[in-house]
């Protein structure tokens, strides 16, 4: 008899535990706290490449920037800068990819461009070219002209530069961010 009382206890308990689990909410997942989270880099805007490249472009070209147009150009801005005749000879020199992006100055008579390409926010390579005895940048100097970014050319200079902002456009009408490059004191702060 008390065999069958522990055997009825054992069961009651295993009855009583088994319906109590079933009436349990599941357990919602817990998000891992915001440390434990890889952050993702925010998006840098045109601004912030130009400001890199043209530290790299000081580093690489004797003439000041003073006075040059800097041209962004992002990957969906690739194909058609391609087709531009300024822009075309330097971004032929490296492919398109995903989150690839350039930015070429020009000087006010285009006889002299610096183009800074980046992967990401990674500026690796830069090509340097002034115009030859045509007057013209000619593309195959431009291919010839291009060079990994070591870390040298990434040093700040010490003039100020300012970036007032504007627009070009490419031979087909593409809109692209733009910024004429002046010292510190050239535009109001």
């Amino acid at each position: 008899m008390k065999v069958q009382v522990v055997v009825r206890l054992l069961l009651s308990l295993f009855l009583i535990a088994a319906a109590a689990s079933a009436q349990v909410q599941p357990v919602q997942p817990r998000k891992p706290p915001a440390s434990a989270t890889p952050s993702t880099p925010e998006k840098k805007v045109p601004l912030a490449f130009v400001k890199i490249a043209a530290d790299v472009a000081r580093n690489v070209q004797p003439q000041s920037l003073i006075g040059y147009l800097a041209i962004y150009i992002d990957s969906k801005a690739w194909d058609s800068g391609l087709k531009d005749s300024d822009l075309g000879p330097f971004l032929k020199v490296k492919e398109a990819k995903p989150d690839r992006s350039a930015v070429c100055f020009f000087s006010d008579t285009k006889d002299a461009a610096t183009c800074v390409y980046f992967d990401g926010d990674t500026a690796f390579g830069v090509t340097a070219v002034k115009a030859g005895a045509s007057g013209k940048i000619e593309a195959g100097d431009v291919r010839n002209a291009y060079k990994p970014v070591s870390k040298d050319m990434l040093k700040k200079g010490e003039q100020e530069l300012l970036f007032e902002p504007g627009d070009a456009n490419t031979d087909d009408g593409y809109p692209l961010p733009a910024f004429q490059v002046a010292t510190g004191s050239k535009f109001p702060s």
